[in-house]
C-alpha cells in the first residue's frame, strides 16, 4: 500500500480500467442484491428527502441496494451502471424506476438533467484517478439543478494511513474473508497484488489504493475530508455536511481516522 512518493503514476484512464473491466463483468449482483442501509445512509435519506423526492440520478446504482429506497421517495428516480447484468437486475426488481448501461467516465454524454439530487453511494467516485474524478465532480455540478445536492461516499485517506488499516489489509491479504480463505483465493489475491500494486499512487491530497475490496482486484481512490471539501468547491459544489458510518457528523480539521469512509452532501453553487 502505498501513501506518499508516488510508485507509478498511471495515465488519467489507467486507473479506471481494471476498476471498469471487474464490475463490467456483472459477477456480483447476488452479492449486492440487498436493500440493507448503513446508518448513515439512513440519516441522510431521511434528512433531504426534499430533493429527494424531484428528479434523481444514481451513479453505480449496482443492484439497487440504495436504488429501492429512492424509488420510494421519489417518482422520477434514473440509475446508471456500467455493469448490464447490474441493470438487467434492477429493471426487473424496480420497475418504477428507469436505468441504463453508462460509464461514469462518460457521464457528460448520458445527460438528461437538472437533477435536484445526484446520488454516488458506495464510494463510485473512487473507482476514477484524480483526473477522472475532478472532470465527473464538475459534470455532475453541471447536471444538477438551482440548489440541487450531491450525495456522495468516499474512501477516508486519514484511516489508510493508520497501523489498524495497515494491518487488516496484510491479513486480508494472506487470510481473506471466510468466504474467501481456500489456498486458490490467495494465489488469486496475490496475483491481483502483484499486477495492481504498481498503479498505486500518493500525492499530496489524495492516494490511490489497491485495498482488500473483491480479493485485491480493484484500485481506490482515498481522500481526507477537508480535502474533500476544497475539491467539492473548486468544482462548484458547496459542503454542507460531512458525516461517518455511524452518522455522526465530521467537522473541519477533523480526520475520522477511525472510520473507513466517509459521507458528503454537497449543494450546487450559483
Amino acid at each position: 500500500m502505498s501513501d506518499g512518493t508516488p510508485i507509478n503514476i498511471a495515465g488519467a484512464w489507467g486507473v479506471a480500467e481494471p476498476n471498469a473491466e471487474q464490475w463490467a463483468r456483472g459477477e456480483a449482483v447476488e452479492l449486492y442484491a440487498s436493500r440493507s442501509l448503513r446508518p448513515v445512509e439512513q440519516i441522510l435519506l431521511e434528512a433531504h428527502r426534499g430533493p429527494l423526492a424531484g428528479r434523481v440520478l444514481e451513479l453505480g446504482c449496482g443492484a439497487g441496494r440504495i436504488t429501492g429506497h429512492l424509488g420510494e421517495i421519489s417518482n422520477d428516480v434514473c440509475g446508471i451502471d456500467i455493469s448490464r447484468s447490474m441493470i438487467e437486475y434492477c429493471a426487473r426488481t424496480y420497475p418504477k424506476v428507469r436505468f441504463t448501461v453508462g460509464d461514469l467516465r462518460e457521464l457528460g454524454a448520458i445527460g438528461g438533467g437538472p437533477y435536484d439530487a445526484v446520488v454516488a453511494g458506495f464510494n463510485v467516485l473512487d473507482v476514477l484517478g484524480d483526473e477522472q474524478r475532478r472532470r465527473v465532480l464538475e459534470e455532475i455540478r453541471n447536471l444538477l439543478a438551482k440548489d440541487g445536492i450531491l450525495i456522495m461516499s468516499s474512501h477516508n485517506r486519514c484511516y489508510v494511513r493508520t497501523p489498524r488499516a495497515r494491518a487488516r489489509m496484510l491479513l486480508r491479504l494472506l487470510v481473506g474473508s471466510p468466504a474467501h480463505g481456500s489456498p486458490r483465493a490467495l494465489l488469486t489475491r496475490l496475483g491481483n497484488r502483484r499486477r495492481l500494486r504498481r498503479m498505486e499512487q500518493g500525492a499530496e491530497g489524495y492516494a490511490i489504493v489497491n485495498d482488500e475490496a473483491h480479493d485485491f482486484s480493484l484500485l481506490h481512490y482515498y481522500i481526507s475530508r477537508d480535502e474533500q471539501e476544497r475539491q467539492l468547491d473548486e468544482r462548484g459544489l458547496q459542503l454542507l455536511e460531512c458525516r461517518d458510518l455511524a452518522g455522526a457528523l465530521v467537522a473541519e480539521g477533523e480526520a475520522g481516522a477511525s472510520c473507513p469512509e466517509l459521507h458528503y452532501v454537497a449543494r450546487r453553487k450559483a
